[in-house]
């Protein structure tokens, strides 16, 4: 099938050279695409090593298939878009984070670092963002409506399980980050990636489930330090 990817950072003129890991971002669901991080934190990210910024199946510029939007199949389509690179960082967004928590438990040794930007593991939507959640905004663009209406997307969340305690604690021995917004219903999910890994960086932030629009100013300088610097334990 036929994918986007953005790369940023590497090989630009004048750029120096790139010695960090790699960084990988996924987006999230229905409205995300690689836009969600090209117009936000990336290019700053992208000063000091290169960013790879795919659009998932069915978002941005990728093809929209019939079926494939569980985290499996994600996580398979990621192993294929990153086949090329070294070992990278890799941060994920919303549903894009439960993506990146499978694909490091089935990829052990890819992923060197593990940014969760509001992951939806815990709170009132229960492991995965509610179709009722994620589908208000199915009037802005034809492309989530068509989604909506034209693929297994639905059925997809809903048969997908959630992600645990258990599935996270095995990622013991790679450096995490969590962030979650105040007002977000995901809130609780910090908590959760605090308990099952305690050695994680967990953070709060005012705003609510699009840090990565609301709350960019902090969260950019937060996924820095942390692509930088030795993790420390977790303080909300």
């Amino acid at each position: 099938m036929r994918f986007h990817v953005v790369d940023l950072g590497a090989g630009r003129p004048g750029a120096g050279p790139r010695t960090a890991e790699p960084l990988v971002m996924l987006h999230g669901l229905f409205t995300g695409s690689a836009a969600s991080w090209f117009f936000t934190v990336a290019p700053a990210l992208a000063r000091t090593r290169p960013v790879r910024l795919p659009d998932m199946r069915g978002h941005g510029l990728s093809e929209r298939t019939p079926t494939g939007y569980d985290t499996a199949t994600l996580a398979a389509d990621l192993a294929a878009l990153t086949a090329g690179l070294p070992p990278f960082a890799l941060a994920g967004h919303s549903y894009g984070a439960a993506v990146a928590v499978r694909f490091a438990r089935a990829h052990p040794g890819r992923v060197t670092r593990l940014a969760l930007i509001d992951p939806p593991f815990a709170g009132a939507c229960g492991g995965v963002p509610a179709p009722a959640l994620l589908a208000r905004e199915p009037g802005r663009r034809s492309g989530v409506r068509a989604l909506l209406e034209q693929t297994s997307v639905l059925a997809d969340l809903a048969a997908e399980p959630a992600v645990t305690a258990a599935d996270l604690g095995a990622l013991e021995g790679v450096p995490v980050l969590a962030v979650a917004g105040e007002d977000s219903p995901f809130r609780a999910a910090c908590d959760l990636v605090g308990q099952a890994l305690p050695a994680a960086r967990c953070h709060v932030l005012p705003g609510g489930h699009d840090l990565h629009l609301t709350a960019r100013h902090r969260l950019g300088p937060l996924l820095e330090a942390f692509l930088a610097e030795e993790p420390s334990p977790c303080l909300n």
